[in-house]
C-alpha cells in the first residue's frame, strides 16, 4: 500500500500593494511635516529680518540728530541738511537729517534713518541756550 502525500497550498491575502500604500503614505506625510517646518522657519527669518531692519533704522535716525548735536556744538548757528549719510560706508544704511530754527535758543531736528527699505522718522528739538 502507497501513501501518496501533497501539500495543500492555501491561498493567502495579497500584501504587496498593502505595504507600497504604507510606504508611499508615510513618505506624503512626512513631506508635509516638513514643508509645513520649512515654511515656519522662513516666516520667522523674514521676521527676524524686518525686526532687525525697523531696530537699525531707528538707530540711524538717532545717528543723524547726534550729527546735527556735534554740528551745532562745532558752530552754533549752523543749519542745514546733512544727506544720505552712510553708515558704515558701503552698507546701503543712511541717514538724512535737517536742522532748521525753531524758537529762540532752539533747533528744530528732522532725521531719517533708511535701512532695507525700513525708514524711521525721528523729530527731536535741540536746545542752544544754556
Amino acid at each position: 500500500m502507497s501513501i501518496a502525500c501533497r501539500k495543500h497550498r492555501t491561498s493567502s491575502p495579497r500584501r504587496g500593494g498593502f505595504a507600497l500604500l504604507l510606504v508611499l503614505l508615510v513618505m506624503v506625510v512626512t513631506s508635509i511635516l516638513l514643508a509645513g517646518i520649512g515654511n515656519g522657519l522662513t516666516t520667522q527669518y523674514a521676521a527676524y529680518r524686518n525686526m532687525a531692519n525697523y531696530d537699525r533704522a531707528q538707530y540711524l535716525a538717532g545717528a543723524g540728530v547726534h550729527h546735527v548735536a556735534a554740528m551745532l556744538e562745532q558752530d552754533i548757528a549752523w543749519r542745514g541738511t546733512l544727506s544720505n549719510v552712510e553708515l558704515p560706508p558701503g552698507s546701503g544704511n543712511r541717514y538724512t537729517v535737517t536742522a532748521t530754527d525753531d524758537a529762540p535758543g532752539r533747533v528744530y531736528v528732522i532725521s531719517l534713518g533708511e535701512a532695507g527699505g525700513v525708514t524711521r522718522r525721528l523729530v527731536c528739538v535741540i536746545s542752544t541756550s544754556g
